[in-house]
């Protein structure tokens, strides 16, 4: 479908109407809202185009629509990105971390309250994020027999080799498999974290784990990356802030929030993955694990001490949440712990 620049304004009001509201949207509130000077068939049309191509999504066959996902990703690339802090709500956000960081300088928690208190959603503070070394790549190649040569590539360009004696004989091609989905899985973590998580699935019930494919990655994962203890600080605040919205007042929801917020690994293995992206990025729904089973929205920035990936810090809320309010925000809390980075003892770690 050829999303003409008419067809875009059709699209953002929708969006917008569903991040005021929650729930489906019909033509007609489209029509009054877009100033378009359409007629509800009009709209009613363009939206019926929308839903075909599968930018919206109909939950129920005499309601309206709401965006998916794909439309979301649409609306955040082409409108949140030029969103700017009003001077009021800089002012705002600099004297609440000017006022909590006197209190707290080292307990790293205020972050994730701060950030949870100026956005009204759930708060996310992870540390460290530049120590360790980071995979890049998996390689498994093929040797004479069962044997194969696991290769880690890191970030910082360290080539890691081991050689592995199997119980059978796999082919090239599911070597191959393997590799990419332990590459997919696991780039952008640290080595102590993917041990980390190796350990949680090996505590997970056998009956729960996904598939043959995975369970031959875990055993591959476990052989290649050496046992070490993780040490990352996950710091979660706010999530009182989400149960007052009606996004969470179903029981399921609410057991798939805590769910996810009580993961911490899961948390820190996808806010890395996709930050391996650039340095402020916005997870919606389905793009991630950690967001598609609540219906989810995650922004997440970097911040940076001497010029090295120090922490992240962001939000977890309703895949409906307000980016274009709440990504300018994490970006300018992300930019004052840089600045506060700099002053010699803050925030040590």
């Amino acid at each position: 479908m050829n999303l003409s620049r008419r067809v875009l304004k059709v699209l953002s009001a929708i969006v917008e109407l569903f991040i005021r509201s929650g729930g489906p949207v019909a033509s007609r509130e489209v029509a009054r809202f877009s100033g378009l000077g359409l007629s509800s068939a009009t709209i009613r049309n363009i939206m019926s185009e929308l839903e075909e191509a599968g930018y919206l999504i109909r939950p129920h066959s005499s309601a309206g629509t709401v965006p998916s996902d794909r439309t979301l990703r649409l609306y955040v690339d082409t409108v949140s990105s030029g969103c700017r802090l009003s001077p009021t709500i800089r002012r705002r956000v600099s004297d609440r971390m000017e006022e909590v960081r006197r209190e707290l300088v080292e307990d790293f928690a205020w972050v994730a309250r701060l950030t949870a208190d100026v956005t009204r959603e759930a708060g996310v503070a992870v540390r460290p994020f530049g120590i360790g070394r980071f995979l890049e790549a998996v390689s498994l190649v093929a040797l004479e027999g069962s044997r194969v040569l696991g290769v880690l590539v890191t970030a910082d360009g360290t080539v890691e080799k081991r050689l592995l004696s199997l119980d059978r004989e796999l082919t090239r091609e599911r070597l191959q498999e393997i590799a990419n989905f332990l590459t997919l899985e696991f780039r952008g973590l640290n080595l102590d974290e993917i041990k980390a998580a190796v350990r949680s699935s090996a505590d997970t019930d056998p009956g729960t784990r996904c598939d043959d494919l995975e369970r031959e990655a875990l055993e591959f994962i476990r052989e290649l990356v050496p046992h070490d203890n993780p040490r990352v600080e996950v710091q979660v605040a706010g999530t009182d802030n989400l149960l007052q919205t009606e996004d969470f007042n179903e029981i399921e929801r609410v057991r798939s929030l805590f769910a996810t917020l009580d993961d911490k690994q899961r948390i820190v293995r996808e806010i890395r993955k996709a930050l391996t992206r650039g340095s402020t990025q916005v997870i919606i729904g389905r793009e991630s694990a950690l967001t598609a089973s609540g219906e989810l929205g995650v922004v997440t920035t970097l911040f940076y001490k001497n010029g090295e990936r120090a922490g992240a810090v962001g939000v977890v809320g309703p895949r409906r949440m307000d980016y274009t309010r709440i990504v300018p925000v994490v970006e300018f809390i992300g930019d004052s712990l840089t600045k506060m980075l700099q002053e010699p003892g803050a925030m040590n770690g």
